[in-house]
């Protein structure tokens, strides 16, 4: 256990090692600038090298050329680079094609006032006239490139320090260099050593390690390497290694709960990318596993499942794409946006797994790595062609036997609701009567209205008090008619009227306009769905949603349709559409919807387009019509329908639909689609990539 002990140690000492953000900001901001404007006159690579002076690496810099240092860390006016780029002296303009943008102007002050920091520690050879590919060959011979071999454990002058093999290669390199080792710990202080390094607290906040007797502080006293076995094995089995640990490798991806920039919005649901590595550590989830989760965890054939809680485990992994800062503008509109933060992921991606930096070669060949363009683009372009979304993480089961009861219940509602109904509807002529009577003022409106119930008079008065109906409209033809004093003329006129617009509308519908997805008639095959609301497909016309709270038991009666509330509004629900065919000038949506439920058009998978996005916040039905970008601007556009959980713009956006961010868990969003949908009974989302 003491080789395990050490091995984590070792292993993520290397990985948490916190960058110099002087370096960062260099070979973000400075090195792209030299070798895009300098070094075609000041590198080894150079044809003719301008006044003798290198700047592809950090010694040329600062002893210069014929002029002198061009540099000097710390002083930018000082700093003969910079009087160079401002051109302020007229004898000495650089680069000579052009003074370089005043941010990048900038951008150079900064770094020279940071001291100069910078990792180019040795001249550069000459470039090679070869070819990447030549290149290539040349530096796949490197160590650091070279597979991982096994290699023979040393044979040491005095085999009696340790018998573990990873202490034998230790004792080796101090052998070779004259040293020994250092005495052994006492027990008390190896033990605090152990407790801080694999769960971050004393030993005195661990009662399990060290048990409190009748003074408090009982020493347990331990002998030999069995001792400290136990010891360690206590603490690998703590909740509190997970936790310790997990802290290190949210450094390494970037952990956030929010995206920075001048918005900050929210990482949603980032906590739970916390929780998972905490349980993945303390269940000691193998490496390779642990990567492939963080790379593709929504699309392995047999993910990781949480057996007592029963939900997915492994897609919770690819939730590390979604930190980092993101820009809040439009991404369409401003597509670098959607590249920068591509490029943000292909960073983290690398530098974690492979101890690489590839975002370098988003601009160039890399000088350093085996990366060439090709490669950062071929990965680009697997990230680009990712749809980021949230996951539904419980298991399908979870939730199965309540929606089958709430089924059940359903049905034996509807058989009461039946015959209260029928019944009902044979007084429809009373009070449909009595409410034109009371309407129009007559005289025999007490008499109409005896013994009927007030308020669903006023409900009945209240649909003829309007002006006009439309023409699809049920009470049309008995609208017009009661508003003339010739009933049989005005009934006449109204259904000549119908038989004359009908075909002409129908006609105009089939000329216009394509059927693109009847969700009445069930979900297309070549539409992606997710969530639980949707499951169990389309739903008759007719059918009930119950009221969850209030006197009214029923909140509405759908007609045929695809809604993720047919049985709960917490269960949720998204609908993704294919690639939309091009040469469309509009698509329309019937929807319903509540709250933070949306419909939009996603193209290029940019996540924020506010041109084509609404929020839904009616319990009526509404057409949405969105106008797909212009074909020539070579866009991939496909419509997205999603409850409140599965809107990446939620909750941002609850103080324009008057909701209070403080109690946004308690929202219930109410979406359905000719087709949409909702959120769940139980349900866990995961923010992540699909």
């Amino acid at each position: 256990m003491l080789v395990a002990a050490a091995w984590t140690f070792i292993l993520a000492s290397g990985a948490v090692r916190a960058e110099d953000p002087g370096i960062e900001f260099f070979e973000r901001k400075i090195r792209p600038v030299l070798v895009a404007s300098c070094y075609e006159c000041h590198s080894a690579g150079a044809k003719k090298i301008g006044g003798k002076l290198l700047v592809d690496h950090r010694d040329g810099l600062r002893k210069g050329g014929e002029s002198g240092a061009a540099i000097e860390p710390g002083k930018p006016e000082r700093s003969l680079l910079m009087a160079a780029i401002r051109y302020t002296d007229e004898a000495l303009q650089m680069p000579p094609k052009g003074k370089l943008p005043d941010g990048v102007i900038a951008d150079i002050e900064a770094w020279i006032k940071l001291g100069a920091p910078d990792p180019r520690d040795a001249a550069q050879p000459a470039a090679s006239d070869g070819s990447w590919d030549e290149i290539l060959r040349t530096r796949r011979g490197w160590w650091s490139l070279q597979p991982v071999v096994k290699l023979p454990v040393p044979t040491l002058k005095d085999a009696s320090w340790s018998d573990q093999p990873i202490d034998r290669f230790i004792l080796a390199k101090l052998e070779a260099q004259g040293l020994t080792p250092a005495a052994p710990a006492d027990p008390r202080m190896l033990e605090r050593r152990l407790s801080l390094v694999l769960t971050g607290l004393p030993p005195s906040l661990r009662p399990s390690v060290a048990p409190s007797g009748t003074d408090g502080e009982t020493e347990r006293r331990r002998d030999g390497e069995k001792a400290v076995e136990d010891v360690v094995d206590e603490l690998l089995n703590s909740p509190h290694f997970g936790e310790r640990w997990a802290r290190h490798w949210m450094d390494v991806v970037r952990f956030t709960e929010t995206h920075g920039n001048e918005w900050n919005y929210e990482v949603h649901h980032a906590w739970r990318y916390r929780d998972y590595l905490i349980r993945a550590f303390n269940a000691d989830v193998p490496y390779d596993q642990l990567i492939r989760e963080h790379i593709a965890g929504d699309l392995l054939a047999e993910p990781r499942w949480n057996e007592r809680e029963r939900f997915n485990e492994s897609v919770i992994g690819t939730g590390f794409y979604r930190f980092g800062e993101v820009n809040h503008d439009d991404c369409i509109s401003l597509r670098q946006i959607g590249y920068d933060i591509a490029d943000n992921q292909i960073d983290t991606l690398t530098k974690a797994f492979q101890a690489t930096t590839v975002a370098c070669a988003r601009c160039h060949d890399h000088k350093l790595d085996a990366v060439s363009m090709h490669d950062y683009y071929a990965l680009l372009g697997v990230l680009r062609s990712s749809r980021l979304v949230s996951h539904t993480i419980d298991a399908a089961e979870v939730n199965r036997p309540l929606v089958q009861r709430l089924a059940a219940l359903k049905g034996d509602i509807r058989a009461e609701l039946a015959k209260v109904w029928l019944e009902d509807s044979r007084e429809i002529a009373r009070y449909l009567l009595a409410a034109q009577a009371k309407r129009s003022v007559t005289p025999d409106y007490a008499e109409l209205v005896k013994d009927l119930d007030p308020k669903r008079l006023e409900k009945w008065l209240a649909i003829l008090r309007a002006d006009k109906l439309p023409l699809d409209d049920p009470l049309q033809p008995w609208h017009a008619a009661a508003a003339s004093a010739d009933f049989a003329s005005a009934w006449k006129k109204a259904a000549d009227e119908f038989a004359v617009e009908e075909p002409k509308r129908r006609e105009a519908n089939e000329r216009e306009f394509v059927t693109w997805a009847d969700f009445r008639k069930g979900l297309p095959a070549d539409w992606q769905i997710g969530g639980q609301g949707l499951a169990g497909g389309p739903s008759p016309s007719g059918e009930l949603i119950l009221a969850p709270d209030g006197e009214a038991l029923v909140k509405a009666v759908l007609p045929a349709g695809t809604y993720t509330h047919r049985h709960s509004e917490k269960l949720n629900g998204t609908l993704r559409s294919p690639v939309i065919p091009p040469g469309k000038k509009h698509v329309s949506f019937q929807v319903v919807g509540q709250r933070a439920s949306a419909v939009r058009l996603v193209s290029n998978n940019c996540q924020l387009n506010y041109k084509n996005y609404r929020a839904l916040v009616s319990a009526d039905w509404t057409w949405i019509t969105f106008s797909p970008p212009d074909e020539r601007e070579s866009l991939r556009t496909y419509a997205e329908l999603m409850t409140m959980l599965d809107n990446p713009k939620f909750p941002d956006q609850l103080s324009a639909l008057g909701g209070d961010t403080a109690n946004w868990e308690a929202i219930r969003p109410t979406t359905g689609c000719h087709g949409t949908r909702r959120p769940r009974i139980r349900g866990r989302i995961s923010a992540s990539r699909g």
